[in-house]
């Protein structure tokens, strides 16, 4: 049924594109696309990695506004938020981190503008003013820093310009939102270029009803900001600065709770995914600001040193109703605050026949939490429950990546990379409210003492790869390439203190074979890969641990597991006015071997679908002298996928779903002005996007229902 149902999707796409097609005098050449997954500009197809790549202009017309959009337009990425709007999870190919504690690191490297970032509750910020977004595929052990064992994304912004610039874009949608985004570029002095980009998104209407206080839940209220300052005081020496800031105090939205201690639950209200209950000031605080200092200077016309120095400070304070009802019987409350810095320096010689990067990276990063869930309304004895500890984490490596041509069609890629990462976790502790609510007065009791805890890893990771390029405008490559994610501690609730002594890392072999070629005159890319890893220490989340007060999480090695898939895009320029792009995903994963109670041999890894497929199309036409209109659309499937393999619970398991999104407007043919109506999730398609068992129940998060709008934009 489900082959049936792509198959159908492909052939309806075709026949749209042979209705619309006009006869094209010829071919059109697709433009180069440059990425810089190796540390250097590079043509995508010189590159033997498997990358899918969005340009700016991608980013605007998909509609892309957070990192976890990105997942519908990419084969083999999938990305859902472990809370309701928050804690993004970012897993490719079926490898991933489904841990809401944020003093874990994701298992995917997330880079903005080369600066990594340590925790996943940082990963929910705005894309905007971007030149382009790069999904790295498959372990990347050598050239970039913390925990690759699924891979990297990296987020570009774009850079100052010389000449003066600048745009403004202002969305109008349903649930009353309004959202701009705008920036402005040029020289400042001779020698010195800036830009400043903004984007802010209102929403006044929830999506959700609380049941419970008859008002809508899902206003948003989010604004980034960043300034960059381009100097060139030589010929050889660039430097750039980047300051950013950002702030969300949007509502946190409610979760579907099937609650066993009450018939206030949605037992009982079935049918409206969007209808829960809970308290009245669910809401998030979100403030981050950071600054970034990257420096080139080219010694020689063969040698170039760069520099690259980051610093983010991110805080959060979170409120939720995890119960789905007016009860008080999990509210929760999270603070936290992370502050990290990280220095790499690369040394990169460019010759002939051989690329040499040399290079050495640091990051210290500190996490504080306080994580609280009041109680007051169960059969417990106390009024609230919660924990609390610091991390601080060093980590240090050094690099080698080579990459020598020594046939005119054989290029060989090797790499080193030595980490030496230590983790300090301190004053963990576990709290009670015995006499009432923090909130009302109530005394904190200490369940146990402080613990105090240290981890310390050593390791090698590393690529070998051979590229071939003696087919005619074609690569083809094959790559052995090790992955290693450290171990970490426990961030969840615990009442013993024996499960804070943390969890070992994780390492990933990974066995790629793959494809890049320009057909049909070069106005048709297709791309393709075929992969196996060999998994081991795997880190599962889920409900671990049983208790007085149900099952609570925790994070532990599982034991060992097997993943094979194969992935396919391709983008064709089939007429001057028509281009499509698809792309499928086949994923197989297996945990080969448990060692942890509730994890069964067999299982597959959660957020890990067996099949995904995307495509979207966009036609243009000339309507007048001065005047182009163009339809843009897009739809994307998910297979089933299971959020939670511990104990294998079937409420935890998503069947798959559809979701289709289009964009039609009109733009002066210079590109000086457009207007565009849009809409998402155009069917209407009901789908969860998380479910986590707890104390009271499962809870689930549902996607976003239908919303549409209309676009303003200007260039100058």
């Amino acid at each position: 049924m489900k082959k049936s149902i792509l198959c159908r999707s492909i052939c309806h796409a075709s026949i749209l594109a042979a209705t619309l097609a006009p006869v094209a005098s010829q071919a059109l050449e697709i433009e180069e696309i440059v990425i810089t997954a190796q540390k250097r500009e590079q043509n995508l197809n010189d590159v033997g990695i498997s990358v899918t790549a969005f340009t700016g202009d991608d980013i605007s017309e998909l509609g892309l506004t957070q990192p976890v959009d990105l997942a519908a337009q990419t084969p083999n990425l999938n990305i859902n938020n472990t809370f309701q709007n928050s804690i993004p999870n970012v897993s490719i190919r079926g490898i991933g981190l489904n841990d809401y504690a944020v003093n874990n690191n994701p298992a995917a490297g997330i880079y903005i503008d080369e600066v990594y970032l340590v925790s996943p509750a940082m990963l929910t910020f705005q894309l905007f003013d971007v030149e382009r977004v790069e999904v790295l595929k498959g372990p990347q052990g050598t050239l970039y820093g913390r925990n690759t064992t699924a891979g990297t994304v990296n987020f570009v912004s774009k850079k100052p310009s010389e000449e003066f610039e600048g745009y403004g874009s202002i969305d109008y949608g349903n649930f009353d939102l309004i959202a701009f985004e705008g920036a402005v570029s040029g020289e400042i002095a001779p020698g010195l270029t800036g830009r400043f980009a903004l984007q802010t998104t209102q929403q006044g209407e929830g999506q959700q009803y609380n049941r419970a206080t008859g008002k809508h839940v899902g206003e948003v209220d989010r604004t980034s900001w960043r300034a960059m300052l381009n100097w060139q005081p030589s010929d050889d020496v660039d430097v750039l600065f980047n300051v950013h800031s950002g702030k969300d105090k949007s509502d946190t939205w409610l979760l579907k709770v099937d609650n066993a201690f009450t018939e206030e639950d949605d037992a009982f209200f079935p049918g409206d995914p969007m209808s829960s209950a809970g308290r009245d000031d669910n809401f998030m605080d979100i403030e981050s600001e950071g600054a970034a200092l990257t420096v080139n200077w080219d010694i020689s016309d063969n040698l170039t040193l760069t520099s690259v120095t980051g610093y983010e400070d991110y805080s959060r304070q979170h409120v939720e109703d995890r119960d789905g009802s007016a009860l008080i019987q999990l509210d929760a409350e999270y603070f936290n605050d992370i502050n990290q810095i990280s220095q790499e320096f690369r040394l990169t010689y460019t010759g002939d026949n051989l690329v040499v990067i040399a290079g050495a990276f640091y990051e210290n990063d500190e996490v504080s939490t306080r994580d609280r869930f009041d109680t007051s309304d169960l059969p417990f004895g106390f009024h609230s429950v919660g924990n609390e500890y610091t991390q601080e984490a060093d980590s240090a490596a050094l690099f080698l990546h080579t990459e020598w041509q020594f046939e005119d069609s054989w290029n060989l890629t090797a790499g080193l990379r030595y980490t030496d990462e230590e983790k300090e976790f301190r004053d963990a502790y576990t709290f009670f409210y015995f006499d009432a609510l923090p909130s009302q007065g109530g005394t904190e009791t200490a369940a146990f003492a402080p613990v105090t805890n240290n981890y310390e890893v050593t390791d090698v990771s590393g690529k070998i790869g051979l590229d071939y390029t003696g087919f005619e405008e074609t690569l083809v490559y094959a790559s052995i390439s090790k992955g290693f994610k450290s171990g970490n501690f426990q961030g969840q609730l615990a009442f013993d203190p024996s499960n804070l002594t943390g969890f070992d890392e994780e390492n990933v072999i990974a066995y790629e074979v793959g494809f890049k070629s320009l057909l049909l005159d070069n106005s048709l890319q297709l791309n393709g890969a075929a992969f196996m890893y060999d998994y081991e220490g795997i880190q599962i989340y889920g409900p671990l641990f049983d208790s007085v007060v149900g099952p609570l999480f925790g994070i532990d090695n599982a034991g060992d597991a097997e993943v094979m898939g194969a992935e396919i895009d391709f983008l064709w320029r089939a007429t001057e006015s028509l281009d499509i792009r698809m792309g499928l995903g086949l994923l197989d994963t297996e945990v080969t071997d448990s060692v942890l109670p509730g994890v069964a041999e067999g299982s597959e890894l959660p957020n890990s679908p067996e099949l995904n497929f995307n495509a979207n199309i966009k036609y243009t036409w000339v309507i007048g002298d001065n005047l182009h209109a163009d339809i843009l659309f897009d739809t994307s499937y998910k297979d089933d996928v299971t959020y939670d393999i511990v104990r294998a619970p079937e409420e935890a398991k998503e069947e798959g779903y559809w979701l289709t999104n289009f964009r039609l407007g009109v733009s002066a043919a210079d590109g000086e002005w457009g207007v565009h109506l849009w809409g998402k999730n155009i069917a209407d398609e009901v789908y969860r996007t998380q479910v986590l068992t707890s104390t009271v129940g499962f809870g689930q998060s549902y996607g976003l229902p239908r919303t549409y709008g209309v676009t303003v934009d200007y260039n100058w």
